[in-house]
C-alpha cells in the first residue's frame, strides 16, 4: 500500500460525500473514514458515504473523543508508506494523485503542497488558509525548508512518512480544539528529510460553523492551551525565532466572550504559558499604551 488517506466526519455526510468523491479508486490506496459518533437524525448509516466502495475501510467510535481520538483511530490502521489527512468539509484536487506519485518512491519523511480555499457551499475562491501560518507564497522547491517547519501547523496538504510517525509514536491530541498542533510540530521536528512543492493538490474550504470558525468557550480554551504548549516546545528545542503570539488567542476570548471568557483564557494563558513569553506580552503591551 503506498497511500493511506484518514478522514474523521461528524455529522456531514453530504461533505464526506464529495471529500470521498474527490479520491479516485486506486489498488494502492487505502482510505479511512472514522465516524466520532454521528447522530442517527442527521446520519443515515445504512447509506453512509463510501460504503459503495471497497477501497474505504469505515470505522464508527461511540466514544465522541473528537477528530484527534479519531485521527489516532485511522493511524491505528493505516498500511500506507505515506499517511495523507482529509477533514471532511475539504476535499482533494484533480489529478492531486499525479503531483503525489512524483514523490511516492522517494525517502523523504515529509512533503509540503500547496493547498487553495473556497467557500464550502459556494466554491467561490477566497484566500488560501495556508496564509493564515505565512507560508502560502513561500511554499515553492527553492525554498529553504527550515523555514516552513513549525509554521504550518495543520496535517493536511502533506504527505507524511508512516515510519517516521510510527518510529516516534506521534499521535493527535484528543482535545477539543487544535488537536493537530502538536502532531505537526513533532513531525517537523523529527522530519530529518523534507521538500516543499508548489503545486496545489488540496482544497481547505471555509465554513463557518466549522470547528475551525465556530466561536465556541471551551474550543477557543483549548487553542489558548495548545499555543502555550507549542511555545514551550519550541523553546526547549531552541526555536525561539518560531514562536507564536499566544496571547492573540486571549484576545479572541474577550472578543467573542466577553470578560467572563477573557478571565478564562487569562488563567489558562498564566498557567501555561512560558515565563518569558508572559513577561515579553506584558511589557509590549505597556509599551503599547503609554508608547515607552
Amino acid at each position: 500500500m503506498l497511500y493511506s488517506i484518514i478522514i474523521p466526519h461528524k455529522n456531514i455526510p453530504q461533505l464526506l460525500q464529495r471529500c470521498l468523491d474527490s479520491i479516485p479508486r486506486r489498488e494502492d490506496i487505502q482510505i479511512i473514514v472514522i465516524d466520532d459518533n454521528s447522530s442517527p437524525e442527521i446520519v443515515d448509516f445504512a447509506h453512509f458515504p463510501g460504503r459503495e466502495r471497497d477501497d474505504v475501510e469505515i470505522v464508527f467510535t461511540r466514544e465522541g473523543r473528537g477528530a484527534g481520538y479519531a485521527r489516532n483511530e485511522g493511524l491505528k490502521r493505516a498500511k500506507g508508506k505515506w499517511l495523507l489527512f482529509a477533514d471532511t468539509d475539504d476535499f482533494f484536487l484533480p489529478d492531486f494523485l499525479k503531483t503525489l506519485d512524483v514523490y511516492g518512491d522517494t525517502d523523504y519523511d515529509l512533503v509540503t503542497f500547496r493547498a487553495e480555499s473556497a467557500d464550502c457551499d459556494t466554491l467561490k475562491p477566497v484566500p488560501s488558509r495556508q496564509g493564515y501560518y505565512g507560508v502560502y507564497e513561500k511554499i515553492t522547491e527553492d525554498v529553504d525548508v527550515d523555514y516552513l517547519k513549525y509554521r504550518n501547523d495543520v496535517p493536511w496538504a502533506k504527505m507524511i512518512s508512516a515510519k517516521l510517525v510510527q518510529e516516534h509514536s506521534i499521535r493527535f491530541d484528543e482535545t477539543p480544539a487544535a488537536n493537530d498542533v502538536m502532531f505537526s510540530a513533532y513531525v517537523d521536528y523529527y522530519a530529518c528529510k523534507a521538500a516543499a512543492c508548489s503545486a496545489s493538490i488540496y482544497c481547505a474550504t471555509v465554513r463557518p460553523d466549522s470547528l475551525q470558525y465556530a466561536p465556541v468557550l471551551k474550543n477557543l480554551l483549548a487553542r489558548v492551551t495548545v499555543a502555550c504548549r507549542l511555545n514551550r516546545f519550541l523553546r526547549r528545542i531552541g526555536r525561539k525565532d518560531k514562536y507564536i503570539y499566544s496571547y492573540s488567542r486571549v484576545v479572541q476570548c474577550r472578543k467573542c466572550f466577553g470578560r467572563k471568557g477573557h478571565l478564562k483564557a487569562l488563567s489558562v494563558w498564566l498557567s501555561h504559558e512560558c515565563r518569558e513569553n508572559i513577561g515579553k506580552t506584558f511589557s509590549d503591551l505597556l509599551k503599547a499604551k503609554f508608547g515607552r
